[in-house]
């Protein structure tokens, strides 16, 4: 069975060798050549999660700060061999994140992916999230120059 886990340094290079294996699945690139590692971004006081099978990290996923009442997720990844299933990885690294961005308060979540992303796009409309247009993001939110769909979801009790 597998875990979700806060992020920890000594992660960071099992999460580049599982970005370098999803990179492996997609025709068009969705990291930059020279990614900036998830420990800088914890150092900035964001949030990030890993799930665990024995040890072993099969996703990511994390959580920024855009303003004192909005979140962005960031960098959800999961091992191919471990998307799908009951209960999902994704589902439960999704949730982790949303429960801390309730505990924080915020009163909506937002995300980027690309269009080569089908399954992501499914699971995010399923898991209750709205696709949006650009224009509609917060003025000064920034996401991964390669994303070109984006969704939110908004929080009806913050």
């Amino acid at each position: 069975m597998y875990t979700i886990v806060p992020f920890e340094r000594y992660y960071q290079s099992e999460i580049d060798e599982l970005m370098n294996e999803i990179q492996k699945e997609f025709e068009l690139p969705f990291r930059s050549p020279d990614p900036v590692p998830i420990f800088e971004y914890v150092l900035s006081g964001n949030l990030f999660w890993v799930a665990l099978l024995e040890e072993q990290v099969i996703g990511t996923i994390g959580l920024s700060c855009f303003d004192d009442k909005t979140g962005v997720i960031r960098n959800m990844f999961v091992a191919k061999e471990h998307r799908g299933g009951q209960p999902g990885v994704a589902k439960q690294l999704l949730d982790t994140a949303l429960e801390a961005a309730k505990r924080l308060g915020y009163n909506a979540v937002y995300l980027g992916t690309m269009m080569q992303f089908k399954a992501a796009q499914k699971f995010y409309s399923k898991n209750n999230f709205v696709l949006i247009p650009r224009t509609d993001l917060p003025e000064g939110m920034t996401f991964n120059p390669v994303d070109d769909l984006f969704y939110v979801l908004k929080f009806e009790n913050n």
